[in-house]
C-alpha cells in the first residue's frame, strides 16, 4: 500500500510540477490564442536577463480601449528591441494572462521538451514500480 502511495504522490509531482504548467498549458494557450485571438500593437518595453536567458515585456492596448502587459517566458533570444512596436495575440478574456507576440508564435513552441520529457519520466517511473513491486 505504501509503494502505491509513493507511485501516486510520484506521479502528481511530475504532472503538477512540469507536464502541466511547461508543457500543458503553453500549448494549450498556444491553440486558443490561434482560435480566438485578436491582433493589436504592443510595444516592447524592454528586457530582463536571467543567466543567458531573457523575457521581454510589452505594453498593448486591447479592442476595448484597456492597457494590458505581456512578459514573455524566458527564451534564449530576444523576440523584439527596446522600443519597437509588434504585433502581439491576445485572448479577449484575458488579455495580460494569454497573449503572445506574433514571432513567438510563428516559432515552435518551448513546451515540448517539457512535455516529452515529463512523459518518458511518467515512463521510467512505471517500468522502475513495476519492477518493483511485481
Amino acid at each position: 500500500m505504501l509503494g502505491w502511495c509513493i507511485y501516486g504522490g510520484a506521479v502528481l509531482f511530475i504532472f503538477g510540477a512540469l507536464i502541466y504548467p511547461f508543457g500543458i498549458r503553453p500549448l494549450l494557450i498556444d491553440r486558443r490564442l490561434r482560435s480566438v485571438g485578436v491582433v493589436a500593437m504592443g510595444e516592447c518595453l524592454g528586457a530582463s536577463w536571467s543567466e543567458d536567458r531573457v523575457a521581454e515585456r510589452f505594453l498593448f492596448e486591447t479592442e476595448s480601449g484597456d492597457v494590458a502587459y505581456y512578459r514573455t517566458p524566458l527564451r534564449d533570444g530576444r523576440v523584439a528591441d527596446d522600443g519597437e512596436i509588434v504585433e502581439i495575440i491576445y485572448d479577449p478574456r484575458a488579455p495580460s494572462r494569454r497573449a503572445r507576440t506574433k514571432r513567438e508564435m510563428a516559432q515552435k513552441s518551448p513546451a515540448y521538451f517539457p512535455l516529452w520529457g515529463g512523459l518518458a519520466l511518467f515512463a521510467l517511473l512505471h517500468i522502475f514500480f513495476y519492477k518493483l513491486f511485481i
